[in-house]
């Protein structure tokens, strides 16, 4: 009888540890997907990403995404019009918007050890690049019947001044003559995952991101150098879930 004891406490202490050791181990290949949701400010302008993951290896996960976000130029500046509040961008004719497509993966390089540790990837992402580039409207003051009122211009440094520039219009104002451009878009860095519970994902990235149209050069500010090629640093606030 105590044999038999002794043999049902050892099978079941072992069945435990094992359980233990398959959680521990296992846990992030029985999670196969990830969702996540990021907010990317880089040295261009800012933007939104959506991601989804799909296991591949138990180290690597390839991925499909869509980031939508401007892209200035590098000299734009910002000055204060007539009304003193608003303002507008000085010679900044055309504003650009990029939809970008991605494909991609993500390596592990490090893989937590406990509930409240890092997980470190290297991700890459390549796809189109569409930039919408749309021209900018300012809002003029103009004196009719001894009032003035502000009307809105598609902007013209050669004929609108400073001084007659009340502030920028709604971005929304000529979109209907906007033009597409088609590219390339690409992007590197590290991501770092923050999360508390195994499930979750909280944390960043930090990488170089690259818009390539080399169709057509593209201006944005009066007087510059049309430009094809986009680059900027970013850094990225990401959450998610793995299931």
């Amino acid at each position: 009888m105590k044999k038999i004891s002794l043999y049902i406490i050892i099978v079941f202490c072992s069945t435990n540890l094992l359980a233990q050791q398959i959680e521990d181990r296992d846990l992030n290949t029985l999670l196969r997907n990830n969702f996540t949701l990021g907010l990317n400010l880089n040295t261009r302008g800012w933007g939104f990403n959506a991601d989804y993951q799909k296991q591949k290896t138990f180290k690597y996960k390839y991925s499909y995404g869509v980031t939508v976000g401007n892209i200035r130029h590098s000299k734009e500046s910002k000055i204060v019009g007539t009304s003193g509040s608003k303002g507008y961008y000085f010679g900044k004719i055309n504003s650009l918007v990029a939809i970008r497509f991605t494909y991609g993966g993500n390596l592990r390089l490090f893989e937590s050890k406990r509930e409240n540790g890092i997980e470190i990837f290297y991700k890459w992402r390549i796809g189109p690049s569409l930039g919408l580039l749309k021209p900018v409207y300012v809002q003029i003051d103009k004196v009719v019947n001894a009032n003035t009122i502000q009307i809105p211009e598609r902007y013209n440094p050669e004929i609108h001044f400073n001084g007659k520039i009340s502030s920028s219009s709604s971005w929304i104002k000529g979109i209907g003559e906007s033009k597409l451009n088609y590219g390339l878009f690409l992007k590197t860095a590290i991501d770092f995952n923050f999360a508390k519970e195994r499930t979750s994902i909280t944390g960043g990235e930090l990488g170089v991101m690259v818009d390539y149209y080399p169709f057509k050069n593209i201006e944005i500010l009066y007087k510059h150098n049309e430009i094809s090629l986009f680059t900027a640093l970013y850094l990225q606030f990401n959450l998610g879930k793995k299931f």
